[in-house]
C-alpha cells in the first residue's frame, strides 16, 4: 500500500529562503597591528613594607591596627626576630605609613616600642631564598675574600622540597661536602646559624644595616662579607667554629680584646643608642667601631650623641629632626655617621644640648647647628641650621669650651670670659638682672670678669662655671624649687670642686679629694622646702664613703660616677633603662652597672649621660715609663 506525500512533514526543517553568504574579513589597520606589537606590561607589584622592631608578643591584629590608617592593606605578616611586613593597595598609602613612622614626637609604636619602617625594595627576599656558594666539587677553588665572584644564589636542593619558608634564617650549604648519593640527590648538609656578635669595622646607614650575608669560604672557621644594598663589600671581622649540634649552630667571636669599647644603655628609640635598634635597653649593649679611631669624648644631649675621634673627626647620631647631627637633613640616624663639614677641621671639643649643637675647633672657631628657634645657635636669627655654621661673632676671639642646655648655650672664650644666647626666660643666659626672654647674639655673662673660669656647664634651664679656686658659681633655674637666679652666684662652701654636671632639677659636684655632692634632686621631685640657690645646702651622695669618685655625669633626671676602682654606678630616674640595671625602677641609691670583667690598672673609663641614656667608654691606658703629674 502506498503513501502519499503530497505535503513535507511538520517536523522537518523549511529551507532557508535566503543564502548564507561569509562576511568579508575587516580591512587591515595600522592602529591594530600597532596594538598587537605592543608589549604586555604586568601591573606593578603592591608597594610593599619591612617593618623592623616588632615586640616578641605582637600579633597580626595589633599589627594591622598601626598601619590601616594610612590606607587599605592587601598583604600583612609577621615573621620571625622582629619582623613584619606590610603591603597596601596604594602606592600613596605606604608612602604614608613612611612619612608616618619618621614623624619624631608619636611615630609608629606597639607597647611603647618605637618601629622603623622602610621599602622592601632591598635584597632582603633574596636572603630568604637562601644562599650557598659559588663552587661545587673538589676540583674547583674555594673563592677568597677578595674575590668578587660569590654571589647569592639559590640553594643546590628545590626549594620545594624543603619547605620554602618565610623565615629569615636561610640553610647555608657546605661547598666541601660535594658528594652525591645513588639518586643523584646532592648529600650536602644544611646547617642554621645563629650570629651572637659581630664587629662592623665600617658605618653603614640604618637602612643599609639591614644586609644578608654571603659565604666566601666554609671551613673549620669561616669569615663573612655583607653587601649593602649598593652591593658595596663591608668587611665583617667574625670567626666562629660550628658545634656538632644539628639543630643550633653558634657562632663565637675570637677576636682579641678590643683597645676600646663602648657601651650604651638606656632610651633607644630614635636611634640614639648606635645599635641600629629602635628600643630601649635596660643593659649595657656593647659597640663595635673598630675601623674609628680612638674615640677621645662623647657628648649626649636629648636623643643624639656626638662622638669626637682622636684625630679631631666628627660622628654623630640619634634624633636628627633639627638638623642637630649636622648631616644636612632631619633624619634620624641608628647607627654612627661622619660630619662630612668637618673633613677639613680639627674638633676638640663638643657639646649637645636638647635639640643643637656646638662644636669647638683646634682654631678656637665655634661651630653650630641645630634647632635655632630661641637663638641658641647664636648666628643673629631664629633659624635653624642642618649643616654646621661658624658663628661671626667669634671671628676675631678665641673659644675655649661650649655648653648647650635645653634652649641656650654657654661659651668659654680664652681670657675666661663666658658668653651666653638663647633663651634667658629663667636667668640661664646670666646676660642681666632682668627677666630676658631670648638672645640671638652672644652676650657677656655679668659679674664673672674677675673670677677666672676654667669651667662651665649647661642643661635644662640651668648653668654653671667653676672657678680657678674651686668655687662654684650658678645660676638660671632655681634649685629645689626656689626663686630663679638672674646673675651669677657663688655657692659658699669651703670645699673645692673640680667638676660640675647638671640635671633638669639637680647638679653634681666633684671636689679636688674626689667626692661627689649633690644640689637639688635626681628624681622627679621637688623638696617641700623652697631655698634660694645661693643657699642650698649640699648633701654627700650616699654610699661614696671612703670612695674615691674620678668623673661624675648628669643626664635629665638621673646621675652616674666613675670610682677609683674602675667601677660604674648609676642612680636616680630609671623609666627607660638608663641606669642599666636590667629594669626600669628609679634608685635613691648609687647601685652599680656590670659590664663584664676588668682588669685593674689597665683601663680607662669615661661616663656620659644623655636626657634617657647612658655611655660609657672603656680603653687601654697609654701606660708611661715614668709617671707624670697633673
Amino acid at each position: 500500500m502506498s503513501r502519499k506525500r503530497d505535503k513535507p512533514y511538520p517536523y522537518r526543517h523549511t529551507p532557508a529562503r535566503i543564502s548564507k553568504r561569509r562576511r568579508p574579513w575587516a580591512p587591515p589597520s595600522s592602529e591594530f597591528d600597532e596594538i598587537i606589537d605592543k608589549p604586555t606590561i604586568k601591573p606593578p607589584p603592591p608597594p610593599s613594607l619591612v617593618v623592623i622592631g616588632l615586640p616578641a608578643n605582637c600579633s597580626v591584629l595589633e599589627l594591622k591596627s598601626r598601619f590601616e590608617i594610612y590606607g587599605s592593606i592587601s598583604r600583612i605578616r609577621i615573621d620571625k626576630d622582629g619582623f613584619g611586613s606590610v603591603s597596601y593597595r596604594t602606592t600613596e598609602s605606604a608612602e604614608a605609613a613612611i612619612a608616618g613612622s619618621h614623624e619624631p614626637s608619636f611615630g609608629i609604636s606597639i607597647d611603647s616600642k618605637k618601629l622603623q619602617v622602610v621599602w622592601a625594595t632591598d635584597p632582603l627576599v633574596k636572603w630568604r631564598e637562601g644562599v650557598t656558594t659559588v663552587g661545587e666539587g673538589k676540583d674547583k677553588t674555594l673563592p677568597s675574600l677578595s674575590s668578587s665572584s660569590s654571589r647569592l644564589l639559590r640553594p643546590v636542593l628545590p626549594l620545594r622540597k624543603h619547605g620554602r619558608s618565610s623565615r629569615l634564617a636561610s640553610a647555608i650549604v657546605n661547598p666541601r661536602s660535594s658528594n652525591a648519593d645513588g639518586d643523584g640527590n646532592s648529600s650536602l648538609k644544611s646547617i642554621n646559624l645563629v650570629i651572637i656578635s659581630i664587629k662592623v669595622s665600617q658605618i653603614i646607614s640604618p637602612v643599609e644595616s639591614r644586609l644578608h650575608v654571603r659565604v666566601d669560604f666554609v671551613g673549620s672557621s669561616i669569615t663573612y662579607i655583607v653587601l649593602n644594598q649598593q652591593d658595596k663589600q663591608v668587611k665583617v671581622n667574625v670567626s666562629f667554629t660550628l658545634d656538632n649540634s644539628a639543630t643550633r649552630r653558634r657562632i663565637m667571636e675570637v677576636a682579641d680584646e678590643e683597645e676600646e669599647q663602648i657601651w650604651s644603655w638606656g632610651a633607644g628609640t630614635d636611634g640614639q643608642l648606635g645599635t641600629a635598634k629602635l628600643q630601649d635597653e635596660h643593659l649595657p649593649q656593647l659597640l663595635s667601631l673598630t675601623s674609628l679611631p680612638s674615640i677621645s669624648m662623647l657628648a649626649c644631649g636629648g636623643a643624639h650623641v656626638i662622638a669626637l675621634t682622636s684625630v679631631g673627626k666628627v660622628l654623630t647620631w640619634g634624633r636628627g629632626n633639627s638638623g642637630q647631627l649636622g648631616h644636612g637633613d632631619i633624619l634620624n640616624t641608628s647607627l654612627p655617621k661622619p660630619v662630612s663639614f668637618f673633613d677639613d677641621y680639627v674638633i676638640t671639643q663638643a657639646s649637645a644640648g636638647w635639640s643643637h649643637s656646638g662644636f669647638v675647633s683646634d682654631s678656637g672657631c665655634l661651630f653650630t647647628c641645630g634647632n635655632g628657634s630661641f637663638g641658641q645657635l647664636g648666628h643673629g636669627d631664629n633659624m635653624s641650621q642642618t649643616s654646621p655654621a661658624k658663628v661671626s661673632y667669634f671671628v676675631d676671639k678665641r673659644v675655649k669650651m661650649v655648653a648647650c642646655g635645653m634652649r641656650h648655650s654657654l661659651v668659654l672664650l680664652a681670657g675666661n670670659q663666658v658668653c651666653g644666647f638663647g633663651s634667658g626666660k629663667r636667668g640661664q643666659l646670666g646676660v642681666s638682672s632682668d627677666r630676658t626672654k631670648s638672645v640671638n647674639l652672644p652676650c657677656i655673662v655679668s659679674g664673672l670678669g674677675e673670677v677666672g673660669v676654667v669651667r662651665i656647664s649647661a642643661n635644662g634651664d640651668h648653668s654653671a662655671a667653676i672657678s680657678a679656686k674651686g668655687e662654684l658659681f650658678s645660676w638660671g633655674r632655681g634649685f629645689c624649687g626656689g626663686p630663679d637666679v638672674q646673675t651669677p652666684q657663688c655657692l659658699p662652701s669651703s670645699l673645692s670642686f673640680r667638676e660640675v654636671t647638671l640635671g633638669w632639677n639637680h647638679a653634681l659636684l666633684l671636689t679636688v679629694d674626689g667626692e661627689v655632692f649633690k644640689l637639688g634632686n635626681t628624681l622627679d621631685e621637688q623638696s617641700e622646702k623652697q631655698v634660694d640657690s645661693s643657699e642650698a645646702l649640699l648633701e654627700n651622695v650616699p654610699d661614696f664613703d671612703g670612695v674615691k669618685v674620678l668623673q661624675i655625669a648628669a643626664g635629665a633626671e638621673h646621675s652616674a660616677a666613675v670610682t677609683e676602682s674602675g667601677e660604674v654606678k648609676t642612680w636616680g630616674w630609671g623609666e627607660h633603662g638608663q641606669l642599666g640595671l636590667g629594669n626600669t625602677d628609679d634608685q635613691t641609691n648609687p647601685q652599680p652597672v656590670s659590664l663584664g670583667s676588668i682588669d685593674l690598672g689597665t683601663k680607662e673609663i669615661n661616663v656620659y649621660c644623655g636626657s634617657g641614656f647612658t655611655y660609657v667608654v672603656r680603653r687601654k691606658q697609654q701606660l708611661s715609663s715614668s709617671p707624670t703629674s697633673s
